[in-house]
């Protein structure tokens, strides 16, 4: 969402020129996947897939294998009295824990 990718950027505007926010997929979390984010500058060509691009710039990169479980997912950006957080919404979760940062397939 809009959301997301200005709050990708404010956090891009305080790393190296060259940097992007890399969201990815590991076993564990109390529902068996979690999602994951970094910020990365280092690029793989064979196994990375751009998600955002914006003024010739990378924004927003995820890789081959966590692309099969976030196929088709929104991500917004929330912001509460008690939390702020990335909120990925995937159709192809099962079940997710309350947090919302793991899910099941």
């Amino acid at each position: 969402t809009e959301g997301a990718i200005k709050q990708l950027k404010k956090i891009l505007s305080e790393e190296e020129s060259d940097s992007f926010v890399r969201i990815y997929v590991d076993s564990g979390g109390c529902s068996g996947f979690s999602y994951k984010f970094s910020v990365d500058n280092k690029s793989n060509i064979d196994n990375d897939i751009v998600l955002v691009k914006r003024n010739n710039k990378n924004i927003f990169v995820t890789d081959k294998i966590s692309l099969n479980y976030i196929k088709n997912s929104s991500i917004d950006w929330i912001e509460s009295l008690t939390n702020s957080q990335f909120l990925v919404s995937n159709p192809l979760a099962k079940s997710s824990c309350g947090c919302g940062s793991s899910f099941s397939v």
